[in-house]
């Protein structure tokens, strides 16, 4: 096959009149095409070289010159013998550049390499040309995927000529071609772990042994509430985790650790993993943040439950009583006299009023029957304006009403009443002494209004905003933290709105209650 393809490859010169005698003039490619290929060949010739240099130091006294090209015949790059470097690369012309081609090159084991895809060599008067008839040139192609990317030639004085040589040139070559498919097998794990690290629902933080932080994943960022504008430099930096470090260096071992993790706009439970890492450590951090609030959701339920239970019990032996003392009154009534009877229809309120407490009380153990109907908001905050502007005599807080055009909405006008008055309860005994309390009522798109209840005070603490709402969680010191509870529900469940609950970013806390028009 290959003195098939050299024969023909001869009779092409002498088609193409080529004069055996003249050294031709050989195109070459352009300082920046040479550079882009051999940027793209970048990582194919460091390997090369590391095997060429080593098997030319190994040939010391040989006269040998190693030439490399793409699959298109440019020669890309030149290793070894000075000597023959002078002779064929700078006073013929095959430097660093020059494309090959049958047309100029004639006969030559590179273009027959890329063409039959085997090893190839063309000995002495074997070349079309004189110039070449004293020296042995061998080629191998370099396969990729089992196709033809480049060849590797070695190029010698023909009295030194030696089968050897083609035969180490293919064994080095193809201790290339392994390193190439291990190279790119590790390149493809590399990517591959890359992508897993930036995909995975698991922080994970590198930590060299001067502490320094090398790797550190988009999970692990989002716990620890660092942005890609701020990265860490050392594990010193992270306080919470720094201490824990510090025990494992000294020999405790690390095992779901729970740390709880805070920053400016979240709070994140982990529990973390330390493992000896090269000469570092490698830190997991497992996310257990929305299990911890879901266990959190179960106890409160719970907790919710027996209240309710006990609210029930409670109730009951409250409202017997009564009945039996309102009946005796209600007699007592009938055969008294104009005086006693207003003591009597007092102490009738009362006890009234009493029921009405206990039964209001009754909401936290089973559904409250709704009598709902059409009311307009601002109504129902003015019916109530005489007990709200009560709460704010003593601390002199000013209740400042902003009410704008609103309709009507389908609600429970007595819950809604018991939600405006818990909120405001909460937002005056919030405020300093003579603070302010802005009251407004707007409509919303999509057929919503917006209540808002805006004070001046010094707002809730980072830590519980975002789990305000929750049964036993208050900021009162004598609080039992089911007043925003029972607001939520009403709110919520019974009127398919939304409770919110915020910080102003100057000073106070805003409370939203989004309603619909119709629920």
């Amino acid at each position: 096959m290959i003195e098939e393809y050299l024969t023909k490859v001869r009779e092409r010169c002498h088609y193409n009149k080529l004069n055996p005698h003249v050294i031709p003039a050989f195109k070459s490619l352009s300082d920046k095409e040479l550079s882009n290929i051999q940027s793209e060949y970048k990582d194919t010739l460091d390997i090369i070289k590391l095997f060429m240099n080593t098997f030319l130091e190994k040939s010391k006294g040989i006269p040998i010159l190693v030439a490399v090209t793409d699959e298109k015949g440019n020669i890309i790059e030149y290793l070894g013998d000075p000597s023959l470097e002078d002779t064929v690369v700078n006073q013929v012309g095959l430097k660093k550049g020059v494309q090959f081609s049958e047309e100029q090159a004639g006969v030559n084991s590179v273009l027959a390499a890329l063409e039959l895809g085997v090893p190839v060599q063309v000995i002495g008067e074997e070349h079309f040309y004189y110039f070449l008839h004293q020296t042995a040139c061998y080629s191998a192609p370099l396969l990729h995927n089992d196709q033809v990317v480049g060849t590797i030639s070695m190029m010698t004085f023909l009295q030194v000529a030696n089968p050897l040589i083609m035969a180490s040139l293919e064994t080095v070559v193809d201790s290339i071609q392994r390193e190439l498919k291990l190279l790119e097998k590790n390149r493809y794990l590399n990517e591959m772990n890359h992508m897993v690290l930036e995909q995975s629902n698991t922080g994970y933080i590198v930590v060299e042994q001067n502490r320094e932080i090398v790797r550190i994943n988009p999970k692990a960022k989002d716990i620890l509430g660092v942005s890609n504008q701020n990265e860490l430099c050392t594990i010193d930096e992270l306080l919470v985790l720094n201490r824990v470090h510090d025990l494992y260096i000294k020999g405790k071992p690390i095992k779901d650790f729970k740390i709880i993790f805070q920053n400016d706009q979240d709070t994140r439970t982990c529990l973390v993993d330390f493992f000896p890492f090269r000469e570092g450590t490698l830190i997991q951090l497992h996310d257990i943040s929305e299990y911890t609030k879901t266990e959190s959701y179960i106890q409160n339920a719970e907790k919710l439950a027996i209240v309710g239970q006990l609210a029930a019990g409670v109730a009951h032996e409250i409202k017997n009583p009564l009945t039996t003392l309102k009946g005796f009154i209600q007699m007592c009534q009938e055969n008294s006299d104009s005086d006693e009877n207003l003591y009597t229809q007092i102490m009738l309120k009362e006890i009234e009023r009493i029921n009405q407490i206990t039964n209001e009380f009754l909401v936290l153990s089973k559904p409250t029957v709704q009598k709902k109907d059409w009311h307009d908001v601002r109504e129902l905050i003015s019916e109530i304006g005489i007990l709200l502007s009560s709460f704010t005599i003593l601390k002199n807080v000013e209740i400042q009403y902003d009410f704008h055009h609103v309709k009507p909405i389908y609600s429970d006008g007595n819950q809604l009443k018991q939600v405006f008055i818990n909120i405001v309860k909460n937002s005056v005994e919030a405020v300093e002494k003579n603070g302010k309390l802005k009251v407004s009522v707007r409509s919303e798109r999509d057929n919503r209004l917006r209540v808002r209840f805006h004070d001046n005070g010094n707002g809730f603490p980072a830590q519980i905003l975002n789990r305000l709402g929750q049964p036993f969680l208050t900021t009162k010191i004598d609080g039992n933290g089911l007043g925003l509870m029972v607001c939520k529900r009403i709110i919520e469940e019974i009127h398919n709105g939304k409770l919110l609950i915020s910080n102003d970013s100057k000073k106070g806390a805003i409370v939203d209650i989004i309603l619909p028009l119709h629920s």
